[in-house]
């Protein structure tokens, strides 16, 4: 099965060419346009992975990026922030953005960060089934 990307871009030009990029690359992805339809389709659709514009109408990708990190649910989706403003960067990363590319990037160094964040989602997500067997197997342990 592959792994789903978020997309999230106000500028429809952008979302279209990370769509097709990401599709040829084989991944599977979800669009949205703004920061509140971000914050859904991440609860919703479990994305592996977000690439996430900082600069959009309404909730910017700086506040997106901090509310999904809050929850429980999406605080382990890597974020990938994009941007022509290099003064967002710190701001970003402080808020819990796992990488950053500019505009306008290079789609080769993109295709790269996103293997690189996908691998570690998948190193946590197999940590976080460790953790849970564990946790299942104590619970049948006799109590000392």
């Amino acid at each position: 099965m592959a792994d789903t990307v978020l997309v999230v871009d106000d500028e429809q030009e952008i979302r279209d060419l990370l769509d097709s990029f990401l599709t040829a690359q084989g991944y599977e992805v979800i669009l949205a346009a703004d920061g509140k339809e971000a914050i859904e389709l991440a609860g919703t659709e479990n994305p592996q992975a977000i690439i996430l514009d900082i600069k959009m109408p309404g909730i910017d990708g700086i506040e997106v990026c901090k509310r999904l990190k809050e929850k429980e649910e999406t605080r382990l989706i890597p974020v990938i922030m994009i941007t022509g403003f290099e003064d967002n960067k710190i701001e970003a990363l402080e808020m819990g953005a796992d990488d950053f590319v500019n505009k306008p990037f290079d789609m080769a160094e993109l295709s790269i960060r996103v293997k690189s964040v996908l691998q570690i989602r998948h190193l946590t997500s197999e940590l976080e089934r460790a953790v849970a067997y564990i946790e299942e197997l104590q619970k049948d342990l006799p109590k000392l």
